[in-house]
């Protein structure tokens, strides 16, 4: 926060920019009540993105309406995202085959943590449901030590924390790997046989438009189906020397020192 201030000395040699990550809220489609998608839709469309990043993010990402970062190739600006709207969030609750937020089943939120403390981010994320849908969510912490263990055999609630940062910069690397049925990574227990035929009809295709195509095909019925709760895409922030040049900050972060070179010109003096 420093930093980002202009009055800050350092501001004037701060680089930004954006990161290939996701960041997300998976729902259990196994268990109840998200084996219903227009509870989950609820749930997406009860969710203000932008206030959670201002407020607990201090403004260090960009709001989440799907999958893709805006840097990987396949990001689709286009894409029909679940917006905020809480008065479609509480219809959708009522049309669902538990008939509104008083029939829900009793609804856990796993968190990485210890003990009774309650992390900013789930605290807001609560609330943010109970205000909106009148929904009552116990909270559990998981010790953040096995917490990625426990999330992969399948010791939590129906909501808890996920995200991810690309491998490789490929739409593969975020719709195949964590939301194919047959993906490691797919914690969330979803299954969409449409997905999944698009998924693989891409991994062979080799028309780089139309793989681009089935790929933005497939984020879009992810959206819809909202087996995930997108929230936001991370920022890259670095602070660069003047007399450092030739530096580039990718969307991976992964400078490439080849390149760099020092200017003894600009050197401080002593």
């Amino acid at each position: 926060d420093r930093v980002l201030d202009p009055k800050e000395p350092l501001n004037a040699e701060l680089r930004t920019g954006v990161s290939l990550c996701t960041d997300y809220l998976v729902f259990d489609v196994t268990q109840p009540p998200f084996d219903d998608v227009k509870v989950r839709q609820a749930f997406s469309m009860a969710f203000d993105r932008q206030k959670y990043i201002n407020v607990v993010l201090h403004g260090a990402a960009l709001p989440a309406k799907g999958l893709y970062p805006p840097a990987l190739p396949g990001y689709n600006p286009n894409l029909k995202g679940l917006p905020y709207d809480v008065e479609e969030a509480r219809k959708l609750l009522s049309e669902s085959k538990y008939g509104g937020a008083d029939k829900l089943p009793a609804i856990t939120f796993s968190q990485s943590g210890t003990g009774y403390y309650v992390n900013l981010d789930t605290a807001a994320l609560v609330q943010m449901w109970q205000d909106a849908l009148g929904v009552t969510i116990n909270i559990e912490s998981l010790d953040s030590n096995n917490y990625y263990d426990q999330i992969s055999k399948g010791n939590h609630g129906q909501i808890f924390s996920g995200g991810w940062c690309a491998d490789y910069p490929d739409p593969e690397n975020f719709a195949d790997v964590l939301f194919h049925s047959d993906a490691e990574s797919n914690h969330g227990n979803y299954s969409n046989p449409e997905l999944d035929a698009i998924l693989e009809q891409a991994r062979t295709e080799q028309d780089v438009d139309k793989r681009i195509q089935l790929y933005q095909q497939a984020e879009q019925i992810i959206v819809d189906d909202a087996p995930v709760l997108f929230t936001s895409h991370g920022l890259s922030y670095v602070v660069v020397k003047p007399y450092i040049k030739g530096y580039v900050l990718t969307p991976m972060n992964m400078p490439i020192e080849r390149y760099l070179s020092i200017d003894p010109t600009l050197l401080p003096a002593n």
